[in-house]
């Protein structure tokens, strides 16, 4: 049985009143909600719902005794004038058995019912989830005294080309514009807080999908990916390449503004030059804790130099893709 990653909740409020984007197609997203019989009140259930096209769209869904123990399971569904259509036979073993799953959604509210395939008299158990929208807890954050702004949103005067500037968008965020682009001034050990939006990209795949990445000394990458609603790995979002997979998934759909968190520190360096201790860090995403101090040995790849060094510049990485980011500032180490 596969589990789920633990997702603190606690740690974020929920709303199903946002503005959506233009190009939102209404379905994508996050569905929290319940089994709305008596039988199933106290069972848990929730989904996420990934576009791949204008009429098919993948589901994963949650379902057991509780969040912990929950069951995870994705499949296909079709999207038939507007409305996403999901239907499958599955297998919940803490649940008992087989059932039949039947869902669909429309004016962003999933119904269904979940029903017992060895009780064909049943009626079943049904079930309501809402979209909703997470709200990370350090969203909008204002600088922590004593830090630097590194981009408020309209001044790009600490940033140089590399070879061309990134365009501002007008709403106090900048987005990738064919290059990648780095900070002038270099920054150490501290606290980095940066937001970051992945643009929709239903048809797109893999890679493809919303690429980025946060370059911390310009050394030590951050994936940065439209990973919403596939299991974490060390090269999807959140990940250190080739050094650590997310300890949560905490990701949020594309067109969501998220935040990282990252509290990281610089290896250190004897006087003729020789490493005496390595780098380490230790990430929130969306205020979920997803890398819990991790020892670097060496640079990730794609960076500025593969020499490490105390101090280097914030680096945002274009993979081609149209990541925004926004509210980005960093407080030194005491």
């Amino acid at each position: 049985m596969k589990r789920i990653f633990p997702v603190l909740a606690v740690l974020m409020m929920m709303t199903s009143i946002t503005i959506a984007a233009e190009d939102d197609d209404m379905i994508m997203g996050n569905y929290h909600g319940a089994f709305t019989n008596t039988n199933g009140a106290n069972r848990y259930i929730r989904a996420q719902v990934i576009a791949q096209s204008k009429t098919v769209h993948r589901i994963v869904v949650f379902i057991g005794e509780n969040e912990a123990s929950a069951t995870r399971l994705a499949f296909p569904g079709k999207v038939v004038e507007g409305v996403a259509l999901f239907k499958k036979a599955i297998t919940l073993p803490a649940l008992g058995g087989k059932f039949n799953f039947e869902a669909h959604i429309e004016n962003e509210t999933m119904t269904g019912t979940l029903h017992p395939q060895e009780k064909r008299r049943s009626k079943g158990e049904p079930f309501e989830l809402k979209r909703v929208f997470i709200e990370p807890p350090t969203r909008g954050m204002v600088p922590a005294e004593e830090a630097v702004v590194i981009f408020d949103g309209t001044n790009i005067s600490n940033w140089e080309r590399y070879p061309l500037h990134w365009c501002l968008n007008g709403e106090n965020a900048m987005k990738v514009c064919g290059c990648n682009f780095k900070t002038i001034d270099e920054y150490g050990s501290g606290l980095y807080h940066i937001e970051f939006q992945t643009p929709f990209m239903p048809t797109e795949r893999g890679q493809g999908r919303g690429n980025s990445g946060v370059y911390l000394l310009g050394r030590y990458e951050v994936q940065v990916l439209d990973t919403f609603g596939v299991e974490p790995a060390d090269n999807f979002c959140g990940g250190i390449y080739s050094f650590a997979t997310p300890i949560a998934d905490a990701i949020l759909p594309p067109l969501q503004w998220q935040t990282y968190d990252i509290t990281f520190t610089a290896p250190t360096f004897d006087d003729a030059g020789a490493k005496v201790s390595n780098a380490h860090i230790h990430v929130l995403h969306n205020g979920i804790l997803i890398h819990d101090n991790v020892e670097l040995d060496s640079g990730t790849p794609g960076g500025v130099s593969d020499q490490e060094a105390t101090k280097g510049p914030l680096l945002l990485q274009d993979h081609g893709n149209q990541v925004q980011y926004r509210n980005i500032w960093f407080k030194p180490a005491e």
